[in-house]
This record gives C-alpha cells, structure tokens and sequence, in this order.
C-alpha cells in the first residue's frame, strides 16, 4: 500500500469551494476507484482552521497511476492549485514491500 498524506492551507475565502471540490473528488474516488484506492478523505485541522490535509491511500503504483489520470483529477488538480496558498507538504509511507511513487506534484511553485 501506498499512503500519501498532503498538507495544505486555504485562505477562509476559498475554504466552501475547496471543500466542495473535495466533497466531489472523494465521492468520485469511492464510486470508481474502491478496488485501487481503499481510502481517500480530506479534513481540516482543529487547532488551525486554514490547514486542511488530505488522505490517499492506494492498492499499488498502478493504482496511483489510475488515480492521478482519471477526469476527476485532472479537472480538480488546477482548481485546488488555484484554492490553496503557498505550498504543498505531502508525505509518502509506503508498506513494507511497496514500491513508492517516485514522480508526484510535492510542492506548488
């Protein structure tokens, strides 16, 4: 399994939107992709209501690979580039076994 933990901040402004997108993104993940991607959900933080973090774990790199070409993303990846401020902190972790993905969008320039 391949477990990506992303960080991010959202300015009040554009938290409905982004949380909206991600609503959708998510229930996309489940209706199309449950088999590859066991697990997918976002949530705001408790302590700083501007940082959100989104969860994704998935089967193997083929999985992954499904993911990041299905039109959910591919439509989604520029709207919450344009919803988040500053950078991205995402995390891999890997099950031991798993090969990581070695090509993803880490940080936004």
């Amino acid at each position: 399994m391949i477990t990506m933990v992303a960080r991010m901040q959202v300015l009040p402004e554009n938290q409905p939107a982004y949380e909206a997108l991600m609503d959708r993104v998510g229930e996309m993940v489940r209706a199309h992709e449950a088999d590859g991607v066991p697990y997918y959900a976002w949530a705001k933080s408790v302590d700083d209501p501007d940082t959100y973090v989104v969860i994704e774990v998935y089967r193997d790199l083929a999985a992954h690979k499904a993911h990041m070409a299905s039109a959910w993303v591919q439509e989604s990846l520029p709207v919450s580039m344009s919803l988040v401020t500053g950078k991205f902190d995402i995390k891999q972790y890997v099950t031991p076994g798993a090969e990581p993905v070695t090509h993803f969008v880490s940080k936004r320039d």
